[in-house]
């Protein structure tokens, strides 16, 4: 276990206390980490929103709508004979 304290404050003597080595590494890389992240979910949220994905997520529903409705018209006259 890592002794080493990841916070920094001040001493009784009011000099700071410089964070470990370690613990700096870690804030970077979890910056890092953080910032990349955000980065992704950034661009995703772009590509969401742009023009040309708008478009294509509305020609698929419409494609998606008339393949449902040509289903339904072909098992309504195929299941007209039967009433």
């Amino acid at each position: 276990m890592n002794a080493n304290p990841l916070t920094a404050g001040a001493t009784r003597q009011g000099r700071p206390v410089e964070l470990s080595t370690q613990a700096r590494h870690l804030r970077q890389r979890m910056a890092r980490r953080a910032g990349l992240a955000l980065l992704a979910w950034s661009s995703h949220q772009d590509e969401r929103r742009s023009h040309s994905a708008v478009q294509l997520r509305r020609q698929a529903e419409q494609a998606g709508t008339r393949a449902r409705d040509d289903q339904f018209q072909r098992l309504a006259v195929l299941a007209a004979p039967m009433v």
